[in-house]
């Protein structure tokens, strides 16, 4: 579906580019999948040379019986990872994309732990607090989620990344390994408080300098409140899109959700082909390898569900084509989960989008959300529900249908983005911008056609404010915000003066670049260091802020300070873009108290004070405004960001110094190893610690790579 043009000068002209391993069942509790973990010592034997000798010679035989008469390949082996070639391609993906040679090959049935999905891992759900272990193997290898190789990076050789799971009170330890030879990460437990943690939230260039290659880091922290669905992602550069996510699930025995029988963990998200250093390297630059012009943010290839989806083979990407040479692929598989009739399953939604929001249904069901981004919340039966990134999503579903096969649907909403972009995704387009899973009753085979009606698979929320909601009945936003109502009643907090502030955020221009500005600043990170770090050694007295709000931090970084204690925050954030976005705040949910249409002031604004939605992530409206509270009862810095990749390394992000003498004295408790081996990392090369982004000329349009027969 194409979209007119729409002229400078309309309603939208502020946006300038306007257009139209192991299973869990092998795992104790607080165990993560080991496929590529480090093997533990064992002790050593002795064998006589003889014996020896003729071992090595009856394993050379074979392997070269295997290989040879067998035709079979030997698993590939690096360090400890054993992964096994499933496509076998030539392309060599080192020189287009600055990536190591040589990278192991993941098969795709290998990538996905349907036990740990289910969650059937035997968890014990207590109110006892204990201190629960994982590690994650962080590595780069070639995997093909949807059919098509790509360069991906991973935790534990897992796709979504293994699942972590604990209890409310528990104090989580995870031992962050970077086995990747070029690039520095970091890893955000997003919707986490981190309460009296703030070094251990994981955002690059913010609070720590990213893990080097062949370092390791361990992050420690308390669930002191949380309870319900979360998830952990890279927070260095665009990695996330690449794969380096995975679940984070939060048990509790008085959560105030509705019982069920069984629960599920279901991902959605974009997919892109082309390795995610390189296309936002792309999108910074003036002018674009999709787009003759500045800030055009690339279109997907495709749609995934639980790390799953098929893809056409013959259709070569319109956002980055691949090089001829790229012979791999093999068309994909849709995610399938079965159900048993008359039961009821929770399902757990996440979005790991780095572009796009979803409509989510399940055809002839209708849904009960009883949680959003770890707020239990009076049930709300619908048809849908509408999941922006990094937003979460549990809802219920009976069983109750004739037994068969249904669809489960994640569905993009293209009124809400193509028209913003001037060309459309050849990927998208052959999926019907949408990603089908299964949802497979009983015995039901699950290769056998789905029955069922889809009902209402596009969003309906706020369509009258759609500018192009002539093109199709559509909305583009979260349920309204007076909708959900928490389950535990808190009216709004009472706010302090000093802890009150103003924000708006557009898109500019820049000399030939299109960059986010949010007040006076499109951020950057910081080289070699961390705002954290220099925060402990700010002095935050009246006299030495500007109007940018930057400190000494530079002019690419804006700092807002909360200086009073346990008193309430309140921000006003306006919108002059002309797309929704959504928005993510660390170390706090907050409650949503105020919103209306245009600026803040000018506009009417609807108030609620009363027992306010709380949540860490929402949707901005298009050209509004939108008011929301925390307590300031957590010293640490926090970041705010757009959990849109593209925008937020476009510089739409801010970040909170709450209470900094306080940190200050936090800062002083901590382990003195930590805070050495954290600040140690800020030593490393800037290219070291962000990637290498490489660009490579994209071949003209020619034959896609087909599947094998």
């Amino acid at each position: 579906m194409l979209f007119p043009k729409v002229a400078k000068g309309s309603a939208v002209h502020e946006r300038e580019h306007v257009h139209e391993p192991k299973t869990s069942n092998d795992l104790t509790d607080g165990e993560a999948s080991s496929d590529g973990a480090v093997p533990h010592s064992r002790p050593k034997k002795t064998v006589s040379l003889w014996l020896f000798l003729l071992s090595i010679a009856l394993l050379v035989c074979t392997a070269l019986a295997l290989g040879l008469g067998l035709g079979l390949g030997l698993p590939r082996r690096q360090g400890s990872t054993t992964v096994v070639s499933s496509t076998g391609s030539n392309f060599n993906y080192s020189s287009f994309y600055g990536i190591p040679e040589e990278l192991p090959v993941v098969a795709s049935d290998r990538l996905l732990n349907q036990t740990q999905l289910d969650l059937k891992t035997r968890f014990v759900v207590s109110d006892q607090p204990t201190l629960r272990e994982y590690t994650l193997n962080i590595s780069q290898a070639l995997a093909a989620p949807d059919g098509f190789e790509k360069p991906m990076i991973l935790a534990n050789n897992q796709f979504p990344g293994p699942l972590i799971e604990a209890n409310s009170g528990d104090t989580l330890r995870i031992h962050v390994n970077n086995q990747m030879s070029n690039w520095s990460t970091s890893v955000h437990w997003h919707g986490i408080d981190q309460k009296n943690s703030t070094w251990a939230d994981g955002v690059a260039s913010i609070t720590q300098c990213g893990i080097p290659p062949g370092r390791s880091f361990t992050y420690e922290f308390t669930l002191t409140e949380e309870v319900g669905t979360f998830w952990y992602h890279s927070h260095l550069g665009t990695q996330y899109t690449d794969g380096l996510f995975g679940p984070l699930i939060i048990h509790s025995p008085t959560e105030q959700v509705p019982p069920v029988d069984e629960e599920k963990i279901v991902f959605m998200g974009d997919w892109y082909h082309t390795y995610s250093s390189v296309l936002v390297a792309s999108y910074l630059n003036p002018t674009s390898k999709w787009a003759n012009e500045s800030g055009v943010e690339a279109l997907a290839d495709n749609l995934l569900m639980n790390g799953r989806n098929t893809y056409d083979c013959s259709v070569q990407s319109s956002t980055y084509p691949p090089n001829k040479t790229a012979t791999s692929c093999t068309g994909g598989d849709v995610y399938v989960t079965k159900v048993e009739s008359d039961k009821k399953y929770r399902l757990r939604l996440i979005n790991h989008s780095t572009f796009f929001s979803f409509w989510f249904s399940v055809d002839n069901h209708t849904i009960e959300i009883v949680e959003i981004d770890g707020v239990p919340i009076e049930p709300i039966t619908n048809r849908g529900v509408n999941v922006n990134i990094g937003q979460r999503y549990s809802v219920i579903v009976h069983a109750n249908q004739t037994a068969g096969n249904y669809h489960m649907r994640a569905t993009f909403p293209t009124s809400c983005f193509l028209p913003f972009v001037p060309y459309n995704s050849t990927g998208l387009e052959s999926s019907d911008f949408r990603v089908l899973g299964i949802m497979s009753y009983d015995d039901t085979n699950p290769t056998i056609p789905t029955i069922g009606i889809a009902g209402n698979t596009t969003n309906p929320y706020d369509a009258e404010n759609n500018m192009f909601n002539n093109l199709v009945w559509e909305g583009c936003n979260d349920m309204p915000f007076d909708m959900p109502k928490p389950m535990v009643s808190k009216p709004a907090f009472n706010v302090s003066e000093n802890n009150m502030h103003y924000m708006e955020y557009s898109f500019r221009q820049t000399q030939n670049e299109n960059r986010i500005f949010v007040n006076k600043t499109a951020w950057a990170p910081l080289e070699n260091n961390a705002t954290l770090w220099k925060a402990i050694d700010q002095n935050f007295s009246s006299s030495q802020d500007t109007s940018y709000n930057s400190w000494s931090f530079g002019l690419n970084q804006q700092v807002l300070l909360l200086p009073d204690a346990n008193q309430g925050v309140q921000l006003v954030v306006n919108s002059l873009d002309a797309m929704e976005h959504p928005w993510h705040l660390h170390g706090h949910n907050f409650q949503i108290v105020g919103w209306g249409l245009g600026l803040y002031g000018i506009g009417n604004t609807t108030w609620n004070f009363e027992n306010p939605m709380r949540r860490d992530t929402l949707s901005i409206p298009a050209q509004s405004h939108v008011i929301i509270r925390w307590m300031a009862d957590n010293p640490g810095i926090w970041t705010m960001h757009c959990h849109v990749a593209w925008h937020m390394e476009g510089g739409m992000l801010l970040t909170f110094a709450e209470r900094p003498s306080d940190l200050v004295a936090q800062m002083a408790r901590l382990d003195p190893v930590t805070r050495s081996t954290s600040q140690g990392f800020c030593g490393v090369d800037d290219d070291q610690a962000f990637g290498t982004y490489v660009e490579y000329d994209p071949p003209e349009l020619g034959p896609a790579p087909s599947a094998p027969a």
